[in-house]
């Protein structure tokens, strides 16, 4: 951000104007608070495309009065109670509408302001997703005391997406078929006038590098250690077995991430002398930037609707290992990586340990895995779709 609108641009009048789009979404990256960037990198390639829109930032962290934040492009802060009003000027300037995770409450709003031939939800998992597909976040404790919100929130998501599911004027987007297929089955209504296309990833950050044989021996666990559905434990327990097997030691191993498992996952790895622990937040360059300094990109799952983390690794050129549940096997395959069954730490230590062996694999699944991000994942099969899909919505 580099600023702010002058005072007399209010809210209001700019979103009165006749934009390329108007991006509605809950959350938005400011300089003080992080998340949504793949909403933010959105909006940037649609301005490098020539676009001209606006985003509206309706996150209930916004207390502030409505006003005009400047970056590529223009961003609207305003309060979720503001959020009708704003609508109302979207809908009578007939700018196409854009919706990113929407609330529930949210949806309404949208569904029922904005004419649906102007109007395209991105559903990326949680919002239409039952949460006991993720009970393994939550333990049967934990379960029991929130239940009646859980079961409330379900029925507040389900309630609100399903009229949007069954309009056949307003384009969904989903960033898989499997999220697709779980989103209809727990909201009991099917999707009409959808569009499948995978979160952007970006080559231009991401430059694939060939990896050689020797880099076996260089691997990397990066996530997020918040939820528990992410498995880094399953990696974590992997390495504790590998530790005991000959030529461990010349491993060098790097494990980083944050959340509030990190400190309890990476317990039993922190006393191996060859894996360095770093707890911290990684901005797209620090990725990078461990990526290439690494071959092997570990990255164990339990549910994931895309695997956005898989991707931009597979996009360096990094061999990864993963899991082949939820949506992994619409992005990857044994060509691309090495897929252990799911939840098993012995499997996916011996994955690890058969590629240590046999080194000669990794340049073919480097080059396969970059070159199916790119064919997948890639501008033409993202970024430009979605702007093709914007144009659609222009009257």
């Amino acid at each position: 951000m580099t600023g702010t609108v002058a005072p007399r641009d209010t809210v209001l009048d700019v979103l009165r104007e006749r934009h390329d789009f108007v991006l509605v979404a809950v959350t938005y990256p400011h300089r003080w608070r992080t998340g949504s960037e793949y909403v933010r990198s959105r909006a940037d390639a649609y301005a490098a495309a020539g676009l001209r829109g606006v985003v509206v930032d309706y996150s209930p962290l916004n207390v502030a009065e409505p006003h005009m934040e400047s970056d590529t492009t223009p961003v609207a802060v305003i309060r979720p109670t503001d959020l009708p009003a704003a609508l109302e000027a979207i809908a009578a300037a007939g700018s196409p509408v854009l919706a990113h995770s929407p609330t529930p409450q949210a949806l309404d709003e949208l569904h029922a302001r904005i004419p649906g031939e102007r109007l395209a939800v991105w559903f990326h998992g949680y919002e239409v997703r039952d949460y006991r597909r993720l009970q393994c976040n939550t333990t049967t404790e934990e379960l029991f005391a929130i239940r009646h919100i859980r079961d409330a929130q379900n029925r507040d998501r389900f309630r609100a997406a399903a009229p949007v599911f069954s309009d056949p004027a307003v384009t969904k987007v989903f960033v898989s078929d499997i999220q697709r297929q779980y989103s209809e089955f727990d909201v009991g209504v099917a999707a009409t006038h959808v569009e499948i296309i995978p979160n952007h990833i970006d080559e231009d950050t991401y430059r694939a590098r060939e990896r050689r044989p020797d880099e076996a021996r260089r691997i990397l666990l990066m996530r997020g250690f918040a939820q528990l559905n992410y498995a880094n434990d399953v990696a974590l327990r992997a390495l504790e077995i590998c530790s005991r097997r000959d030529g461990f030691g010349e491993l060098d191993i790097t494990v980083r991430g944050y959340g509030q498992h990190f400190g309890s996952e990476v317990k039993g790895v922190r006393t191996f002398d060859n894996v360095t622990v770093e707890e911290g937040f990684s901005s797209p360059a620090q990725m990078a930037a461990l990526h290439d300094a690494h071959g092997v990109f570990l990255c164990p799952t339990r549910y994931d609707t895309q695997g956005v983390m898989l991707g931009e690794a597979m996009a360096s050129g990094m061999v990864t290992i993963t899991n082949p549940v939820a949506a992994i096997p619409e992005f990857t395959d044994d060509t691309c990586s090495l897929l252990p069954r799911g939840n098993d730490p012995w499997a996916f230590a011996d994955s690890l340990w058969e590629l240590v062996q046999d080194p000669g694999r990794m340049p073919a699944l480097s080059r396969n895995a970059a070159a199916r991000v790119r064919r997948q994942c890639g501008t033409t099969a993202t970024i430009d779709r979605e702007i093709e899909l914007i144009r659609g919505l222009t009257p």
